[in-house]
């Protein structure tokens, strides 16, 4: 019994123990994009075998085995995320369950949808079109936005250039296209397997005539390759197309001195009052405001983590604010994390007396610039004890003045002689949404993301999620994590790793172009509904080409010689190897024939 042969005598062994396997390596809280292919092309496989035979165990077996892989994966995340480890449990086992059905319910609909279409390309890429549409709509209506997704932010390789084009709704297409093409060449090969096991006549008959004076072997005529090889390897092709561009592309950041860029300072305040290097508690504000001031000579903006101070009487806020503000350089800003009781109604209605709410705030010489209230709430850690706010990030615009080298009319153009940097901000959770900065009239030159996580790998998944946002607007974001095991640094723009695990200030010179392009990325112009709508325009394009074949008839000048040339190339290709692979399953040496 060859290899190939085994998934279909033994399925339920082959694919429980795959999807195990597979699904703890892929639905990690930072999920890598190769053992996700790897994962959902197994799922579309035995969806082949499941579906039409209706063989609803297998399918429930595969749904707890992977459910339970994803709960192990994020178990010791969770495990004290709520109030209780019980309360902690059930919620994952629930989640856990609920988004692999989820996933096996896109590939089931995938499925149907194939078999509703007799276009061979629609039948290729209405799965892919299907998956992306499926999880762009659970991070719409999610309340922890793409953490709950089968969506790869790690390991992108040469697609990480897509985000800027259609966010995670491209890379989720991706994914699916790849899960086709390597399903559809692993169902051929083993379905070839055990239809070819052990049949010699298949390939060469001989004719002995009665006489016996010669022998007249006689091949037979191989069908021409089917419309469903020809799209899978078409499918193929364009995957590796769409990975070329980011071997042209730069992914470098710019430089912190040259002409054509404008250099600044950020810095993460984060103290660590201790005494022989054990804390002594948490950082107070006083502490915040002595890191701060000694982070001044280095950096023009210094932020805050999450939540890192906490007000609770009224007028509280105000006047520390106002007692800090003298001490603030001119031309610098401390950007605040916070928590504080509401003690008066809002005139919208939002905020109610008693309330409280998560905000930041940007404090310069002259007051606060800027302010801002976190949006999406941690669900029951967060959302029965907080309020969330509804207003969406704006923009602030920094004035840089001229550095000591640079004469100010050299440095910018006058009256003011200064440079601007728009500067937007959103914190920790609001990240997980690719719809953040959806409202921004233009591309901020820098996102401020304070945050405050439990546990180093969900440190490390919104650390990813930040850094997902800054490539789909183009920016860059300053990610400060005041959690235990947090991770913090830049992201965007070139910059790819985070600086630095657990507390400790740190500042660091980055660099943005000038003049400044302030044109927003695509992905951030058009968002997700008009990227799933692409994604069904590619399912869309067999009728496109049937009708243009159509109307071409059968003239083969220009484009459709090209074409006929293309595909010809590829039948030929494909013969090959499919008759190098059956040669090479059957052990046997072909004669060649006159």
């Amino acid at each position: 019994m060859s290899l190939a042969s085994f998934p279909v005598r033994h399925p339920s062994t082959v694919y429980l123990s795959l999807g195990l396997a597979l699904a703890l390596c892929a639905l990690t809280p930072t999920p890598s994009l190769p053992p996700l292919v790897l994962l959902v092309s197994l799922l579309r496989l035995q969806a082949t075998t499941v579906v039409p035979r209706r063989d609803w165990k297998g399918a429930i077996g595969q749904v707890g085995c992977v459910s339970l892989a994803t709960g192990v994966a994020h178990a010791a995340a969770s495990i004290h995320a709520l109030s209780t480890p019980f309360t902690s449990f059930v919620v994952l086992a629930a989640l856990s369950c609920i988004t692999t059905t989820i996933g096996a319910g896109s590939i089931a609909a995938g499925y149907y949808a194939e078999r509703s279409s007799q276009r061979p390309w629609t039948h290729a890429t209405s799965f892919p079109a299907t998956w992306a549409t499926t999880w762009a709509a659970i991070e719409r209506f999610s309340p922890i936005g793409q953490l709950a997704t089968w969506s790869p932010v790690t390991n992108l390789g040469g697609y990480a250039w897509l985000r800027q084009v259609g966010g995670q709704v491209a890379i989720n297409w991706v994914v699916a296209a790849w899960a086709v093409v390597i399903a559809d060449v692993a169902g051929a090969w083993i379905i070839g397997s055990d239809a070819d096991s052990g049949s010699v006549g298949q390939l060469v008959d001989v004719d002995l005539p009665g006489n016996g004076s010669h022998v007249s072997p006689t091949t037979r005529t191989r069908p021409p390759i089917s419309p469903k090889t020809r799209n899978t390897l078409l499918m193929a092709g364009t995957l590796l197309a769409l990975a070329v561009p980011s071997y042209v592309l730069s992914d470098l950041p710019p430089p912190v001195s040259a002409p054509d860029v404008t250099p600044f300072g950020v810095a993460c305040a984060m103290p660590y009052p201790q005494h022989n290097g054990r804390l002594t508690g948490p950082p107070s504000l006083k502490d915040y405001v002595a890191e701060s001031k000694a982070l001044q000579s280095q950096a023009k903006i210094i932020l805050w983590p999450e939540s890192a101070v906490h007000f609770i009487e009224q007028g509280e806020r105000e006047a520390a604010l106002e007692k800090m503000r003298p001490q603030i350089a001119n031309g610098t800003y401390y950007g605040i994390g916070f928590e504080e009781v509401v003690h008066s109604d809002s005139p919208d209605g939002v905020w109610k007396a008693g309330m409280r709410r998560n905000g930041l705030v940007l404090l310069g010489w002259e007051g606060v610039v800027y302010e801002y209230y976190k949006r999406n709430l941690v669900p029951i850690a967060e959302s029965f004890s907080m309020t969330p706010s509804n207003e969406k990030p704006s923009l602030f615009t920094l004035e840089l003045p001229h550095p000591k080298s640079w004469t100010a009319p050299a440095w910018a153009s006058g009256p003011n002689f200064t440079r601007p940097i728009d500067i937007t901000a959103s914190i920790c959770l609001d990240l997980t949404t690719a719809s953040s900065f959806a409202d921004l009239p233009s591309r901020p030159a820098l996102i401020l993301a304070p945050a405050r996580t439990w546990h180093p790998s969900i440190g490390r998944a919104m650390w990813e999620q930040a850094k997902a946002r800054a490539e789909e607007t183009g920016s860059m974001v300053l990610w400060c994590d005041g959690g235990a095991g947090g991770v913090s640094g830049l992201a965007g723009r070139g910059l790819h790793a985070f600086r630095q695990v657990g507390p400790g200030s740190w500042a660091q010179t980055v660099s943005v172009p000038w003049p400044f392009d302030q044109r927003r990325t695509a992905f951030a112009a058009a968002g997700t509904s008009a990227a799933v709508v692409v994604t069904w325009g590619v399912a869309g394009m067999g009728w496109m080409a049937v009708a243009v074949a159509g109307q071409a008839g059968g003239r083969k000048r220009g484009v459709g010689r090209a074409a006929a040339t293309l595909t010809g190339a590829l039948q030929n290709a494909a013969a090959f190897v499919r008759n190098f692979g059956h040669r090479e399953r059957t052990g046997e040496e072909q004669r060649l024939l006159d």
